[in-house]
């Protein structure tokens, strides 16, 4: 570590929504800058993020309270001092919260990182940031551009909803932040284009992962193949992430039923939408590979990394996922689509195709399914572009680089 991280200081992570039980990356980066010193705190609304289907995703984590809204209040999460603060307003993923200018001062922090310009709290940092007297760092993860497939009523709605409402609050969050995190080159493009950012305030930081915790185990992967009966001569595929309709699955199974290969089983880890979860398992079943299909639920953070140590190749074949990093760091090969992660597999450890291209698709897990020496070879090099680039003690540092 460089002596950025000799400095202590007291770190707030702001965020319309937080939700431990899934990680991500405002969790990690809590808790990596707790790990080396800082007094580092959490300040969202007592609301979880609007995922499909939440509830019972909770229920099958063995969570008691299935609802989405949380008692306000103060906590410490995994050593991290959360802040949940209730909300005034909710409209899709846009949320105001009360009394963040009184939780600011008190905790008086030397930085805020805002994270989700477009969820609206951002712009309530920026309004206290020179009364207070923080650093402001605001990081941005989406882009308006190249969003999945929509209805033309839906992509009008869209547009209304991020150029008429959004983007003047975005704009003012930016404007008066000290430093711009974009987490992809097509993020920071949009920020350029759309938001008129100068390139040089914009710093590509990328998303990451816990590499002391991602990693593969031999006996995990013995236990989860017992488990679900898979043999240790077959193949497995993992998809794992919120099962939501941009995450095109369908196209996977159309895939995997038109490959000529009994040896070939696929994990689909985590919950969603009930009816696309439904449509899926009918479609498994309709293509004649019911049983090679195994959708395991919704599964603890904790306990994915044992997924990924049970498969040989991890695929997404929709919208990209931190997952995607996370099975890197479990020595998965990978092969996914070619949309805003697709850098990832730039390190000769997999394959992208085009969207919605079955095809190519079906090339490409072919090209590994038969290949066990190529598998292999792409096992090690996630693994090594991982340690390399993508370990959140790496970004966590770069994070306070940023608020210098």
């Amino acid at each position: 570590m460089t002596n950025v991280f000799h400095v202590l200081m007291k770190i707030v992570h702001l965020m319309g929504y937080f939700v431990p039980e899934l990680g991500y990356q405002e969790y990690y980066l809590a808790k990596k800058h707790k790990e080396v010193g800082h007094d580092v705190y959490v300040i969202t609304s007592d609301m979880l993020y609007p995922f499909p289907n939440i509830e019972n995703m909770l229920k099958e984590a063995g969570i008691k309270d299935t609802s989405r809204k949380r008692k306000p209040g103060f906590s410490v999460v995994d050593g991290i001092k959360v802040y949940r603060l209730p909300h005034i307003i909710e409209y899709s993923d846009f949320i105001l919260v009360k009394d963040l200018k009184k939780t600011l001062e008190k905790i008086r922090p030397d930085v805020v990182f805002a994270h989700e310009s477009r969820q609206a709290t951002p712009a309530l940092a920026a309004l206290y940031k020179k009364k207070l007297g923080y650093r402001l760092v605001v990081d941005q993860h989406d882009f308006y551009h190249r969003i999945p497939s929509h209805t033309l009523w839906r992509k009008a709605a869209r547009f209304l909803d991020y150029f008429i409402f959004r983007k003047p609050i975005v704009d003012y969050s930016l404007r008066r932040a000290d430093s711009i995190i974009a987490v992809t080159s097509e993020t920071k493009d949009f920020l350029v284009k759309t938001h008129e950012i100068s390139p040089k305030k914009i710093l590509l930081i990328p998303l990451g992962v816990d590499t002391g915790f991602f990693k593969f185990s031999g006996k995990a992967r013995q236990n989860i193949r017992k488990k679900f009966k898979i043999s240790q001569s077959e193949i497995v595929l993992v998809f794992s992430g919120i099962v939501v309709r941009r995450k095109g699955i369908e196209i996977l199974l159309e895939a995997l039923s038109e490959i000529s290969n009994e040896n070939i089983k696929l994990l689909i880890v985590g919950s969603g939408d009930i009816d696309y979860m439904k449509e899926l398992k009918d479609l498994s079943k309709k293509l004649g590979i019911g049983d090679n299909t195994i959708f395991t639920g919704f599964v603890k953070k904790n306990e994915i990394k044992n997924y990924f140590s049970a498969a040989d190749i991890g695929i997404w074949p929709g919208n990209n996922s931190v997952s995607i990093m996370e099975a890197m760091a479990c020595r998965l090969p990978i092969v996914m689509v070619d949309l805003q992660l697709s850098h990832l597999v730039s390190y000769g450890n997999g394959l992208k195709f085009p969207q919605h291209d079955k095809e190519k698709l079906k090339e490409a897990l072919k090209k590994l399914v038969q290949n066990s020496k190529l598998r292999q070879d792409m096992s090690k090099n996630s693994v090594s572009a991982i340690k390399k680039h993508y370990s959140y003690g790496i970004i966590a540092e770069q994070f306070l680089k940023a608020a210098r």
